[in-house]
Parts: structure tokens; C-alpha cells; sequence
């Protein structure tokens, strides 16, 4: 519904004159408030084709639709609906070809309050759903009201009461939350007919009053007319004559000054009816006749409309099937580009997909090449340092064996002769001292050196009792001390595992020797029993090192580079803590089988 204020219609027109500076811009939009803001039909005609003919020349799909809207509504006001319907159905189209969501919900609007008009009422309601179905998608908080204000008044038409209050009520609070005055004023006004029809007429009379209380600062005349006819019969009903024809008489002065022919004759044939109910029949003779004069008026034109109803029918309705096919077309439009995109996405998703695939299969097959290097490599390690193992065990039996030997036969030997050179008279042998002792010298000797053979772990006596042995003799050099220190360790271990870890600590405890100028060394063992590991740790206080720059042992004994993949080969850990001049701690954590005799 137009915000009629014809205060402002005129203000604005004042501005036209001097509009010679003005942009074509700047003048469409003055021009178009100007239409917005007139009250009287030819006026606001006469505004809605300057702007058509300016709107043309800028080629302006907006400004089109609103000058064919602005005057399908001033025709529809001076009471020609077939070409008011026709303009809006152009408005309608021009919004939908320049995509005006607003100006397509307004036109859909226009075209059911013109429908309204012809008491039309099932087109009404259908281009108003087609409204509210735009308004409920943007949104669009003052067309919403609009609309539900219009389809209340469609049922109240139609007598459904309870439906056009439903509308009212909606529509009420969206109007105070959007501060449109005029809305609120006709939505009060048009619920108040609904209580008038129902019975109640003390809140239509209140209701009424204030609806025209507040359309008066807004100029809209058509408004207050319309409301001050249905005073007058409402105060009719009452046998209030005076207040009815007060009301009426100002309804009749109102509809006079817009020519709202309807109006007039409604008036009149009220007034007609009070005069006589008062007794005045001069009066209710005038009013009489001016009544029969518009009626006839109107009817006359009616019988033209409804001759060219029937011959327009067909134009509209291919006019309305041309607004489906351009609203057809746009959603078509719209389908094809949603496709468009889903295609284009759906692309881009299968390049990734494959792409992720190709990188997938690739990095696949190279960590296949990578573990089919890596069992090879830990093949070839396995197999080496079960070569290095065979080979420290056959150069441990090879050892014990030359001990044996040195023992059994050489010492046996050896205590033979002593035994025999005792034997003999000192005093026959010039230099019997002498080769007594040499004897003594070799018994030592062999003795000693079957012992250094024969050092290690026995099945005799196990490992720690081994590794005291061997930290015992490293400390009689003098020039380094040994600590050991062993927990849980004893008669844990199975044979295996002891001859293991001795040769560990044996290693690291040479390397410290050969490398480390170490004065202090400890060695300690700690074995956890429920995760089958034994830790050991070796402490130095010699030179240290970096332990990024590992110096490769050469291939004598078992070698540091043995030892690290013996390790790793058993699923161990070695860790050098180390740095220059303070000394090297080596932790190695292994783990190993136990002995099953005390499981």
C-alpha cells in the first residue's frame, strides 16, 4: 500500500520545477516519490507517465516497473480496472526481467488488490500467496505486513472472520516493529470492521476513531473517507443520526475532493437514509438523486467493464501466462547454473580424488620398496651378526680349549719335572736353585696364562660371579678402578643371555679402556622381571666425545659396530651420553629370555 501524503507530494513537486540541474538519476527518483507520495488518481497518473517516458529514455527495467505500477494504481482509483490490470502485469514483468525482487512482491500486490477491486477474490489470493512466497524467502519485513493486511481484508470481504483476524493480529506487530504508520492505521481500521461484523460495536466505534486520528497528519484522505462512511453506519445501526450524519457528511467532502465515485455514492445514499429517519425529506431528496446519478454512473461502467472483461479475458490471460513463462525461464536460468556448478565441483572432486589416488598408489608402492629394503637389510644384518656370534663363540671354545691344554697337559708336565728335579740331590745339580725356580716361574706362567684363556662366563659359575672376575683383574693393572654393582640378576638369566651381556660389557668396558684414559669405571646391571629386560649402564670419567662423531671401531674383537647391530638385532637400545671432557655414560636396555628352570 502506498504511503499516500499529499503534503509531500506537493513539497516535492516545488523541487521539480528548479530540476533543470538535476541527473536523470536524480530525477527518476524525485519523480518516483512524488507518485509514491499523491493521494488524487490524476495526479498521481500524471507523475507515473513522466516517469514512464524518463525511464524509457534511460533504458531504466526499475524505474519502468515502478511508473507502470504507479499508474495500474491511479487507474484502478478512478475506477479503470482493465487497463490497471493490464499496467501491472507490465511492472510485474519488468521486475521479473530486471530480477526486482521488491518490485515483483509489490507488483503481485497491486495485481490482487485490483483483483480486490472486481470482486475478484480467488485471483486475489493467488497472487498474494505468490507474494507472500517472495517476501517469506527475502524477508522483506514491511511487504510481509503488507500482504497479510490485504489477505485479511480479501476474507473479511468473503465473510471468513475468523480468518481476516488471524491476518490482522499477524500482521500488527510486525507494523509496530517496523514503525509503518499507515499500515498500522488501516490494519486497526480494517480489524475493527471485523468487530463491527461480528457484533461488537463499541470496539469497531473506539478503533475507527483512532484509525482516523491517525491517518489525518498522514494527508490520506482516501483512508479517512472510506472509515467515516463506515462511522456512519455503524452510528445508523445505533439510531445515533447526528453522529452518522456528521460522519458522512465528511466522508461525502473527502470522496468529492479525490472523485471517488463509489465513495460518493455510498455517501449519499447514507445520507439520503438519515435526512428522512430526521425528518429533513428536501435533503433526503438531494442526497437521493445523487445517489441515483452515481449509481447509474457506476453501473454503466461496470456493464462497459464487464463487455470489456469478456474481450480482454483472453489478453490477460496470455499476459499472465507470459509472466509464468518468464518466471519459468528464470528458474530455469537458475537450475542450469546450480548444474553448472555441481558439475564444475563435482569435477574438480574427481581430479582431486584421482590425483590423491595416483600419489596414494605411488607412495604405496615405494613404502613396499622401502620395507622389501629394509627386511633385506635386516636379513643381511641378522645373518651377520649371527656370523660375528659364531665366530666370537668359536674363538671362545677355540680359547677354552688352548687353556685346557695349557692346564691339563703343560702344567701336568711341568709339576712332573719339579717333582723329579726335587728329587735329586741339591748338591749333585751345580745350579739346582735356579732351575728350581725357573720351573716355579713356568708353572706360574701356564697357570696364569690358561686363566686369561679361559676368562669368562663357566657353566660352572654364571655371570655375575664372571663379570667380578673380570672387573677384579682389570683393577690389579693399578691404573684404573672398577665398581659393579648387580641387582636381580643372579640366576635370572638363561645361559645365552648371560654369555650376552658379558660380552657387552665386556666391549663397552674396552672401548673405555682403549679410548676414554679413564681413571674410574662402574658397570651396573638391573634386571625387570615382568618386561623381561635388563639394563645396563657404563660409567666413565674420561676425555667423552661427541656423540654425533662415533669413531667406527676396526673389525678386532667383537667391535663397537658389532656390538650396535647385535643390539639392534635383538631388539635393544643403546644410548651414548657423552660430552667432551666429562666423561661417556652408555645405557643399553635388552631385552632377554630367562632362565626356565625357575619359571
Amino acid at each position: 500500500m502506498p504511503a499516500q501524503d499529499q503534503r509531500k507530494a506537493d513539497s516535492l513537486k516545488q523541487v521539480l520545477q528548479g530540476s533543470d540541474t538535476l541527473s536523470p538519476l536524480s530525477k527518476l527518483k524525485l519523480i518516483s516519490a512524488i507518485s509514491t507520495f499523491s493521494a488524487a488518481p490524476q495526479d498521481k497518473l500524471l507523475y507515473a507517465d513522466l516517469l514512464l517516458d524518463l525511464a524509457q529514455q534511460a533504458g531504466s527495467r526499475e524505474y519502468r516497473a515502478k511508473a507502470y505500477q504507479f499508474k495500474g494504481v491511479a487507474l484502478r482509483r478512478s475506477g479503470n480496472l482493465k487497463q490497471s490490470i493490464e499496467h501491472l502485469f507490465l511492472s510485474l514483468g519488468e521486475a521479473i526481467d530486471g530480477n526486482h525482487i521488491d518490485l515483483q512482491v509489490e507488483a503481485y500486490i497491486e495485481i490482487a488488490n485490483t483483483y480486490i477491486s472486481n470482486n475478484d477474490f480467488k485471483n486475489a489470493l493467488a497472487h498474494q500467496k505468490k507474494a507472500i512466497e517472495i517476501i517469506r524467502l527475502h524477508g522483506n519485513k514491511e511487504q510481509l505486513a503488507i500482504n497479510l493486511l490485504n489477505t485479511g481484508f480479501v476474507y473479511y470481504t468473503i465473510n471468513l472472520l475468523d480468518s481476516a483476524l488471524l491476518f490482522y493480529n499477524e500482521a500488527e506487530p510486525i507494523f509496530d516493529a517496523i514503525g509503518l504508520e499507515i499500515g498500522k492505521a488501516y490494519n486497526l481500521g480494517n480489524r475493527a470492521l471485523v468487530y463491527w461484523k461480528s457484533g461488537d460495536h463499541s470496539t469497531a466505534e473506539r478503533d475507527l476513531l483512532k484509525t482516523i486520528e491517525m491517518l489525518e497528519p498522514l494527508g490520506d484522505q482516501f483512508g479517512m473517507a472510506d472509515y467515516h462512511n463506515q462511522l456512519g453506519s455503524i452510528y445508523l445501526e445505533q439510531e445515533n443520526i447526528e453522529s452518522a450524519i456528521y460522519h458522512t457528511t465528511k466522508a461525502l467532502v473527502m470522496a468529492e475532493v479525490l472523485d471517488l465515485k463509489q465513495q460518493i455514492r455510498d455517501a449519499s445514499r447514507l445520507l439520503s437514509e438519515l435526512h428522512e429517519k430526521k425528518g429533513n425529506f428536501q435533503k433526503a431528496l438531494i442526497y437521493q438523486k445523487e445517489y441515483i446519478a452515481y449509481k447509474d454512473s457506476i453501473e454503466n461502467a461496470e456493464s462497459t467493464r464487464r463487455i470489456a472483461d469478456l474481450r480482454t479475458a483472453f489478453e490477460v490471460s496470455l499476459k499472465e501466462k507470459e509472466i509464468d513463462l518468464l518466471e519459468n525461464r528464470q528458474s530455469l536460468q537458475r537450475t542450469y547454473i546450480i548444474i553448472a556448478v555441481i558439475l564444475l565441483l563435482l569435477s574438480i572432486v574427481l581430479i582431486l580424488f584421482f590425483r590423491q589416488r595416483f600419489f596414494t598408489a605411488k607412495l604405496m608402492a615405494n613404502n613396499e620398496r622401502r620395507e622389501h629394503s629394509e627386511k633385506i637389510k635386516d636379513l643381511l644384518t641378522a645373518q651377520e651378526t649371527k656370523t660375528l656370534q659364531a665366530m666370537v663363540e668359536g674363538r671362545d671354545h677355540e680359547r677354552k680349549r688352548l687353556a685346557q691344554e695349557l692346564h691339563n697337559h703343560f702344567g701336568s708336565l711341568l709339576a712332573t719335572v719339579k717333582v723329579n728335579l726335587n728329587g735329586i740331590d741339591k748338591g749333585a745339580i751345580h745350579n739346582h736353585h735356579i732351575l728350581t725356580t725357573l720351573i716355579d716361574q713356568a708353572c706360574a706362567d701356564v697357570r696364569n696364562m690358561s686363566h686369561s684363556l679361559n676368562m669368562g662366563i663357566s657353566e660352572n659359575f654364571g655371570l655375575i660371579p664372571a663379570l667380578k672376575e673380570l672387573t677384579t683383574y682389570l683393577c690389579k693393572s693399578g691404573e684404573v678402578e672398577v665398581e659393579l654393582s648387580a641387582s636381580r640378576c643372579e640366576g635370572s638369566l638363561d645361559f645365552e643371555s648371560q654369555i650376552m651381556v658379558y660380552r657387552i660389557v665386556q666391549e663397552l668396558l674396552s672401548n673405555s679402556l682403549k679410548h676414554a684414559d679413564a681413571r674410574f669405571l662402574s658397570v651396573s646391571l638391573t634386571f625387570f622381571e615382568e618386561e623381561r629386560l635388563i639394563s645396563i649402564v657404563v660409567h666413565d670419567d674420561g676425555v667423552g666425545f661427541d656423540p654425533g662423531k662415533i669413531e667406527q671401531p676396526g673389525t678386532e674383537g667383537m667391535g663397537l659396530e658389532s656390538l650396535m647391530k647385535m643390539i639392534k638385532n635383538k631388539d635393544g637400545e643403546i644410548i651414548f651420553d657423552a660430552q667432551p671432557g666429562k666423561g661417556t655414560t652408555v645405557t643399553v636396555d635388552l631385552p632377554i629370555s630367562v632362565n626356565t628352570d625357575l619359571i
